[in-house]
C-alpha cells in the first residue's frame, strides 16, 4: 500500500492540472520522457507562479488574531471551519487533496525536480547549474521549515530527535516509496544543512526578482530557522548576515499618504525573500482583542484594515483586514523574509540575552516608520502640531520582550506566521487559552496551553498510502 509522498499530497488532483497550465516546455509528455531539457527551462520552472504563492491562507486560521462571528455548526462544516477550530481533520474524505500538506510537497516536487535534473541539463554553464540548485535547495528548505512546524511537535533540544516530523523527500519519482517520517531533529538539520551548502552558489542579488532565492533569503531563512529552534544568539547573527548581504530598509509608512504608496513585491525595496499565500486577495477577520491592542495612530490600521470608526472595535466582524490595502491594490503582505523580520530578531534576541537598550533601538528602527511623526490639527488657530510617535523604552525585560511579540502581531498579523509564534510561546508557558466564540458569544472550540492541537494531524489522505506511520498525538 505505501506509496510516494506525492500521491495524495499532490498528484491525485493537482499535478495534471498543473502540468497542463503551465507553460508549452512542462506539457506532459509520455512516461519516461525528460520534461525540462535546458538549463533555461529549470530556470523558468523556478520562475512558475505556482512556486511564488503556495503557501495556504489556511494557516492563518489556525492563529488567535482571527474571528468568525457568522460560524454554525462545526459538525457539518467546511475545511476551513474545521481549520479554524482546529478539529483533527480537515477532511474525512480520503479522495480530497490534504490541505495545507499539499501545498508544501507539491513545491517539493518542482524543487526537486531542478536538483534530479540539473546537471544534465544542457546549453548552459557550470555555474549556471550551481545557483539553480542553490536555490531549490533554499526553496525546498523553506517548505519543510513550515512542515516541521506544522506536523511536528516544537523544537525542543530535548526531545527533538525522537519527535516525529515528516518525510524528507529528495526524490521526483512519482514511482518511489515514500520514506518514513524523520524526527524534528532530523527535519532541522537537512534544512540548515541544505542552506549552508546553497549559500556559496547563491545570486548576490535578486532585486529584479524577490521571489527568487539570493545569499540574503538564505541567511533570512536561516534566522527564521534557529528564532523557532530557540537558539535566540544564531538567529541574531544570521538575521544580521541577511541585512549586511542584501536589502537593509524598512519602507517608512510616515512619508507615504496611502498603502497605494508601497510598491509591489516582485521588485519590493525590503522584501528578502517573497512569497504569497495561495489566496492572497482573501480578506480577514481580526478579534476585537487584537484591533483594541493596536495604538490608533499606527499607520498599519490605516493601510490595511478597513471601517475603522471611531477606533473602538466593538462589534465582531466590522473591521477587516484587507491584504492588498484597503484600496485593493497591489502592496500584497509578503509570507517570505522581510527587513523588518530580521529588525525584530535581532530584537528578541537582543531582550531574551536580557540586552533591552539593544532591544529598545531595534524596536524603534521599525516603529518609527509605523506612526506619523505629527498629527496637526487646523481646527484650532493656531493650527496644533502634536508630535506622536515616542520611542519606546523600558528595563523591564518581561514588558521589553511583549512589546517585541506584540510587534511581530502587528507587523505580520496574517502572513502564516502568528501560529508559529503561538506555537513556541505555548512551549515556553506563554500561550493563554484561545477560544472561538459563534454568533452569540458561545464558546464552540478551545486551544488550551500545552494542547497537542499546536501539532497537526497528519492528513487521513495521507495515512491511508501509508498505514504503518504512527499519528501525532491528540487531546482526547
Amino acid at each position: 500500500m505505501k506509496k510516494n509522498i506525492y500521491q495524495y499530497a499532490v498528484i491525485a488532483l493537482s499535478f495534471a492540472f498543473v502540468l497542463i497550465s503551465c507553460d508549452n516546455y512542462l506539457d506532459v509528455q509520455p512516461k519516461g520522457v525528460r520534461l525540462l531539457e535546458t538549463v533555461m527551462d529549470h530556470d523558468q520552472w523556478l520562475n512558475y507562479t505556482y512556486l511564488e504563492a503556495s503557501y495556504a491562507r489556511e494557516i492563518n486560521l489556525l492563529a488567535d488574531n482571527v474571528d468568525d462571528p457568522t460560524i454554525q455548526n462545526l459538525t457539518t462544516s467546511g475545511s476551513t471551519n474545521r481549520v479554524y477550530s482546529w478539529q483533527q481533520q480537515f477532511s474525512d474524505d480520503v479522495k480530497d487533496s490534504p490541505l495545507i500538506w499539499a501545498n508544501h510537497y507539491q513545491c517539493i516536487y518542482y524543487f526537486n525536480t531542478v536538483l534530479q535534473e540539473i546537471d544534465d541539463a544542457t546549453e548552459g554553464r557550470e555555474e549556471e547549474k550551481a545557483s539553480l540548485k542553490a536555490e531549490a535547495l533554499l526553496g525546498r528548505a523553506f517548505e519543510y521549515l513550515y512542515l516541521a512546524n506544522l506536523y511536528g511537535k516544537q523544537y525542543d533540544s530535548n526531545t527533538a530527535n525522537e519527535d516525529l516530523a515528516v518525510p524528507f523527500v529528495t526524490s521526483n519519482d512519482l514511482e518511489d516509496n515514500v520514506p518514513d517520517r524523520s524526527t524534528v531533529q532530523e527535519i532541522y538539520d537537512y534544512i540548515i544543512a541544505d542552506i549552508t551548502a546553497a549559500i556559496p552558489d547563491l545570486p548576490e542579488d535578486n532585486s529584479q526578482n524577490r521571489f527568487r532565492g539570493s545569499v540574503a533569503a538564505a541567511y533570512s531563512i536561516l534566522a527564521r530557522t534557529y528564532l523557532y529552534m530557540g537558539d535566540y544568539t544564531k538567529a541574531a547573527q544570521n538575521a544580521q548576515l541577511a541585512l549586511d548581504n542584501g536589502p537593509n530598509t524598512i519602507l517608512d509608512y510616515s512619508t507615504m499618504d496611502n498603502e497605494s504608496d508601497i510598491p509591489e513585491l516582485l521588485r519590493r525595496a525590503d522584501a528578502i525573500y517573497a512569497r504569497f499565500s495561495t489566496n492572497h486577495y482573501q480578506e480577514e477577520t481580526p478579534t476585537i482583542a487584537f484591533l483594541q491592542s493596536f495604538d490608533s495612530t499606527d499607520l498599519r490600521l490605516k493601510f490595511y484594515y478597513n471601517n475603522l470608526g471611531g477606533y473602538s472595535f466593538t462589534t465582531r466582524g466590522i473591521t477587516r483586514y484587507s491584504p492588498g490595502g484597503v484600496s485593493d491594490g497591489n502592496t500584497f503582505a509578503n509570507w517570505g523574509t522581510t527587513v523588518a523580520e530580521m529588525r525584530l530578531i535581532l530584537a528578541e534576541a537582543a531582550v531574551r540575552a536580557n540586552e533591552l537598550e539593544r532591544a529598545c533601538d531595534e524596536l524603534d528602527s521599525l516603529r518609527k516608520k509605523r506612526f506619523p511623526k505629527f498629527i496637526v490639527d487646523n481646527t484650532v488657530t493656531p493650527p496644533d502640531t502634536t508630535f506622536r510617535y515616542e520611542k519606546f523604552e523600558s528595563t523591564n525585560q518581561e514588558e521589553v520582550l511583549q512589546k517585541v511579540l506584540a510587534e511581530r502581531t502587528f507587523e505580520f498579523p496574517y502572513c502564516g506566521m502568528r501560529f508559529f509564534d503561538m506555537k513556541r510561546l505555548d512551549a515556553e508557558g506563554r500561550m493563554p487559552e484561545v477560544n472561538r466564540y459563534d454568533g452569540e458569544g458561545n464558546v464552540i472550540a478551545t486551544l488550551s496551553p500545552g494542547s497537542n492541537k499546536y501539532t497537526l494531524q497528519i492528513p487521513i489522505q495521507v495515512l491511508y498510502f501509508n498505514p504503518d506511520w504512527p499519528q501525532n498525538p491528540t487531546d482526547e
